[in-house]
């Protein structure tokens, strides 16, 4: 999988400012494989990062193998 992931941040945060409370992330992911694999079906599904920090997200438009992505919980990475 690849994925291509932003951090946004709340502009109305507060003053003990976390990126984990106050920021949404969002993105594309798109499958590598020939597997059979529709992203859609995960719902939500789990994005492992490679030091195994890890997160939910939704598909939230595109195809199957190749879609947009929304974050849910505090964002795998930053």
């Amino acid at each position: 999988m690849t994925a291509s992931l932003v951090l946004r941040l709340d502009p109305a945060a507060v003053p003990d400012f976390s990126y984990d409370r106050h920021s949404t992330w969002a993105g594309s992911v798109t499958l590598a494989g020939d597997d059979d694999v529709d992203l859609f079906d995960a719902a939500p599904g789990i994005l492992r990062m490679p030091d195994r920090r890890e997160s939910e997200f939704m598909a939230t438009s595109g195809g199957p193998r190749e879609c947009g992505c929304s974050g849910l919980g505090p964002a795998p990475f930053c």
